[in-house]
């Protein structure tokens, strides 16, 4: 039986006995493809295109710089600016998804104010993983289906619901979805999400905070610590483009790899999220992804002491500061390892 979206968010989904499905008419392929419609999946509708032309954009504006970004670290001197730049803004990248994308806005693992909500959502679309409106319906879809028909970045389910696995599987869950032909339906799984200003606010001006991420901020670091033209230069190749597509490929490990290998502490998920420590240290404690589907509203992943889960220690950083509040936290039973 599918996962519950009040399971995985404490909301309800639209109540409805009826497959959700776009108005605009399936190719034949399409219609071939589709055995059974998906409820709260939308295909080919105009959204769908706009989300596939906006990943284009993404796919160019950040590939193309991140290559000459390699070639530049080639052929030109490097030094702790661009150094220290690139670690600070990879592990602000991997906090605006840990933190704003995933534990706050998909899960509500805790609560906290109206200015910390703004900030922490100005804080996930610097981390440039798409559209965070977007983005909270599509993972509360991935938990409702979890590596069954519906999924939507599955290593063993197209976004058609067909059966894939191996290389092909993979390439798909890794990033293959984000040019998929399907849409997650608001109505169903973005419940909150077109109310909340914040979340409003930060999708309308994406396009700009992508600009300010991976050139202006990288910009500012090179001229505080007193860099000339070429620091500044090497600063927003290397510390802005090049660290958001490796902070990019880090986390979509999380769907791809981390669904195919490592260990399983809970058996009884009905899905194959697993924990894999390397994971875990290049996203902060996203890589722990079987505990975290086994306890999907919990502000930590890592639950035993050796599991390192950056994110969490600086959620209880937060919670001792009163700045968030009423977490949620993860606990081993007596006698679980």
């Amino acid at each position: 039986m599918a996962t519950r979206v009040e399971d995985v968010v404490g909301l309800k989904p639209t109540e409805t006995n009826e497959p959700i499905i776009g108005r605009a008419p399936l190719t034949p392929g399409d219609k071939a493809l589709i055995r059974k419609p998906l409820l709260g999946v939308l295909y080919d509708t105009p959204a769908d295109k706009a989300k596939n032309r906006e990943h284009l954009f993404y796919l160019f504006a950040k590939n193309v710089p991140a290559i000459i970004a390699l070639y530049w670290i080639a052929t030109q001197p490097t030094g702790w600016i661009e150094w220290s730049a690139f670690a600070a803004f990879y592990v602000m990248n991997i906090l605006s998804m840990s933190i704003g994308y995933h534990r706050y806005f998909t899960h509500k693992a805790f609560e906290t104010s109206k200015p910390m909500h703004y900030a922490i959502a100005i804080l996930a679309q610097l981390g440039i993983f798409g559209s965070l409106r977007r983005w909270v319906a599509e993972h509360r879809r991935h938990h409702a289906h979890s590596d069954r028909r519906g999924d939507i970045h599955s290593p063993y389910y197209d976004d058609f619901g067909e059966e894939t696995g191996g290389t092909k599987g993979w390439k798909y869950a890794h990033l293959g979805w984000v040019f998929s032909h399907s849409m997650t339906d608001e109505n169903v799984y973005g419940k909150g999400v077109a109310e909340d200003d914040a979340i409003l606010f930060v999708d309308k001006y994406r396009i700009p905070i992508f600009f300010i991420s991976v050139l202006l901020l990288p910009a500012l670091w090179a001229l505080a610590a007193g860099g000339g033209t070429q620091a500044i230069i090497g600063t927003i190749l290397i510390a802005g483009f090049l660290r958001s597509v490796l902070a990019l490929h880090a986390i979509a490990c999380v769907n791809s790899f981390g669904h195919m290998y490592g260990s399983k502490r809970f058996t009884d998920n009905k899905d194959e999220a697993r924990n894999n420590w390397l994971i875990a240290l290049l996203t902060l404690g996203e890589g722990w992804h079987n505990n975290h589907h086994a306890h999907p509203r919990a502000a930590n992943a890592g639950l035993a002491w050796y599991e390192i889960d950056v994110t969490a220690l600086i959620l209880k950083g937060l919670e001792k500061t009163g700045l968030i509040w009423n977490v949620r936290w993860a606990k081993l039973e007596p006698g679980q390892k």
